[in-house]
């Protein structure tokens, strides 16, 4: 399964995420950003994606789905939202 730029909001937190999952092995690897506080964060959103903030931490996910391996870049945080992709992959290309 292709997870492209999915997002959900709510006033305490924002989450962007894309990835693949493989249904039959149940790995995946996945990527995306957590933004708290996402009610007064979510101003940032004019210069970033969809559940994004000016203040987010990009994370990855990666391995079997029963014990990912998280991994979170601190210093992302530091990085305004529209220069945030400079950490991350392009996200999955979906074939039509």
């Amino acid at each position: 399964m292709i997870v492209s730029r999915s997002s959900a909001v709510g006033p305490s937190m924002g989450i962007s995420l894309d990835g693949y999952y493989d249904l039959a092995s149940g790995s995946m690897d996945m990527q995306g950003v957590l933004s708290p506080i996402y009610l007064i964060n979510g101003i940032g959103q004019i210069f970033s994606r969809r559940g994004e903030g000016l203040i987010g931490f990009n994370f990855n996910l990666r391995g079997s789905v029963e014990s990912p391996r998280v991994t979170v870049n601190p210093l992302s945080a530091f990085t305004p939202g529209m220069f945030r992709d400079i950490f991350r992959r392009p996200p999955p290309k979906l074939s039509q």
